[in-house]
């Protein structure tokens, strides 16, 4: 078997997350044992342990699972034995502001963190969850009634401490989620929620129910060898877990549990934001930029990369349209970087790669794409995915993800959101300025009633709204989003069979809001921009002319100052800091809370165990990856 140690700086700082963890594990393992209490490996750690003899190579954390009577007698004893100076039991008694059910062992002097969590300042060491299991009625109504009762309490104490929904919830409750969490104490919640755990008393039932409201409400599971131990090793240690845990994986994991996860789905589900290894970095063998590794937060090696990967889209969009004559133009900010001659302020990505093109070769180039842009990409708009709305189109690389603050997290998870470019039509509109105008603002409003219906036609949207969204809202019920897709279109189409002079950008927004003259993208011009080849509108001067019309963001009017500093400063204008300044990362960072780019990364970022195909003990190339 291929050697599966860590070798990349990526690898190794993984590898030392775990074994600060493992440091965590074997610390309850000893308690636990000294005063005979019973625990198991939980979650993704007993499928670890299952499937790989240890931690899941990919996974970032671990679970300890204790049943009701067990973790109370842990919680009794724990702070006594703990070394205070190397750990911290963070739970409702030891932190007022800890709102969880379940308890977490932190190590002293470390930070792991995500961004809701930074929010709130809590200062979180690196941890393990010690999740309670508590048993239910054996009357399946009396069950499913408890059940439901604990999974939306948790629900609103998750809500009360970092204003999120857990994503199992029925959307339909989030609204009442949020109402209740503002009006019922924490300890009448508290007091609700022990009386909902010790409903069987001290009697062991046939079902049981863990705290971990990410796994969502099952019903509870069957009890049958959960509350049953035995040792086994993990990662050499020998510590305790469940007795046949299959039917707990089965529940959670599906029937396919105990097969290894498709290359491109081993990755955390933590978006880690605040890394410190603290006094454990010299223990263990890491890069002094460890933290790079774990961390979503933008840096400038990562824009970097975005941007190349950027890049390779277009490379790909670009080779497609010149093999089949059509025509497509790179707008936007990168446009506006070329226009002002600061290639090198564009190495790094500061928002999607923006392409524009005529109606009719928009719909000519969906109609090639599937066939054209191969196993990588996928083309998206409302006709390849049901639950995307946008009016424009995106050509997204499989295997990633990008997470836009101002998306609804409800919608990130109906549609895939990898990382992506924009593909903006552009419709012909009228030679009279007047006509022009209002078959412009037409398409921006129903774009606007569109994007109101999509992203805010549910209850909790409604009555989270202003006053104005409001009446917007109720004034769009009897309209499906279907209905305003169809007026959408036949807008846009309204002079298609029109010869005019003049483009309107059908998205109502993403070209800021212009008209164009077809003169000034006319054929398109190719220019070299940063070692590619592209296609730019014909006269760029009066691209920008009509752009600086509107009104523009912060990143624009960057790149007239850096075109200023290039001139007159040229020596400043060389340094990372004009290249990528804190506000640049800070701009990306309000816009978009994280990127995952998988095996598009940089290469030492890549983990081999992405790339490791079990069944035939050997590394897989992009071509078998890809099937390219």
């Amino acid at each position: 078997m291929i050697d599966l140690k860590p070798n990349t700086g990526r690898d190794k700082t993984l590898k030392a997350l775990q074994n600060i963890e493992l440091e965590g594990l074997k610390e309850i393992d000893r308690i636990c044992r000294k005063h005979d209490i019973k625990y198991s490996l939980g979650g993704g750690s007993c499928l670890g342990q299952y499937r790989h003899g240890g931690i899941i190579p990919w996974d970032d954390d671990i679970d300890v699972d204790m049943t009701t009577e067990n973790y109370e007698k842990f919680m009794k004893v724990a702070p006594k034995e703990l070394d205070s100076n190397k750990f911290f039991l963070r739970c409702r008694a030891t932190d007022k502001k800890h709102l969880r059910t379940c308890a977490r062992l932190e190590m002293n002097y470390t930070a792991l963190g995500i961004k809701r969590w930074d929010k709130k300042k809590m200062t979180v060491g690196i941890f393990i969850d010690i999740f309670q299991l508590s048993y239910l009625p054996n009357n399946k109504f009396l069950r499913k009634i408890v059940s439901s009762m604990l999974f939306y309490i948790r629900c609103i104490e998750n809500y009360k401490m970092f204003h999120t929904y857990a994503k199992k919830a029925n959307p339909k409750l989030k609204f009442l989620i949020e109402i209740l969490a503002k009006i019922i104490p924490n300890k009448l919640l508290f007091i609700i929620e022990n009386k909902l755990v010790h409903c069987c008393g001290n009697k062991k039932t046939n079902w049981i129910m863990d705290d971990a409201i990410i796994n969502g409400n099952h019903g509870g599971y069957q009890s049958i060898n959960l509350d049953e131990y035995e040792d086994v090793m993990f990662e050499g240690l020998k510590i305790m877990t469940k007795k046949n845990a299959k039917n707990f994986l089965r529940t959670l994991y599906g029937e396919k549990f105990d097969q290894w996860l498709p290359p491109a789905s081993r990755i955390s589900h933590h978006k880690w934001t605040n890394v410190d290894f603290g006094v454990y970095k010299n223990k263990y063998d890491v890069p002094d930029n460890y933290k790079d590794y774990l961390s979503t937060e933008y840096n400038y090696d990562k824009l970097k990369q975005m941007q190349k990967v950027s890049f390779d889209m277009i490379d790909k969009v670009h080779q497609i349209c010149t093999e089949n004559n059509l025509k497509y133009y790179v707008v936007g900010l990168n446009a506006y970087i070329k226009a002002y001659d600061v290639d090198e302020f564009g190495k790094t990505w500061r928002e999607p790669f923006k392409i524009a093109m005529p109606r009719e070769d928009y719909e000519k180039f969906a109609n090639i794409s599937s066939e054209k842009l191969g196993n990588k990409y996928f083309y998206q708009s409302y006709k390849t995915d049901s639950e995307y709305k946008y009016p424009y189109a995106r050509i997204r690389l499989k295997y990633t993800y990008i997470r836009e603050n101002k998306v609804p997290a409800r919608l990130e998870e109906k549609y895939d959101n990898g990382f992506y470019i924009k593909i903006i039509p552009l419709d012909n509109t009228s030679n009279d300025a007047k006509k022009a105008k209002k078959h412009q603002r037409n398409i921006r409003y129903l774009n606007h009633f569109l994007a109101l219906k999509w992203q805010n036609g549910d209850v909790a949207s409604f009555f989270k709204s202003c006053l104005t969204f409001k009446i917007k809202l109720i004034l769009l019920a009897p309209f499906s989003v279907k209905s305003i897709i169809k007026k959408l279109e036949k807008e846009q189409g309204k002079y298609a069979n029109i010869e005019t002079d003049y483009y309107v950008d059908s998205t109502g927004y993403q070209l800021n809001n212009i008209i164009v003259s077809k003169s000034v993208f006319g054929n398109g011009i190719k220019l070299e921009y940063n070692g590619h080849e592209f296609v730019f509108p014909k006269s760029l001067e009066q691209y920008v002319t009509c752009i600086d019309k509107t009104e523009l963001t912060n990143m624009y009017k960057e790149v007239k100052s850096i075109n200023y500093i290039k001139k007159e400063f040229p020596e400043s204008y060389l340094t990372d800091e004009y290249q990528c300044s804190k506000q640049t990362l800070k701009d990306v960072g309000a816009r978009y809370a994280s990127c995952f780019l998988n095996y598009f990364d940089q290469e030492d970022y890549q983990l081999s165990i992405l790339r490791y195909d079990e069944k035939n003990d050997k590394y897989l190339t992009n071509e078998e990856i890809f099937g390219e």
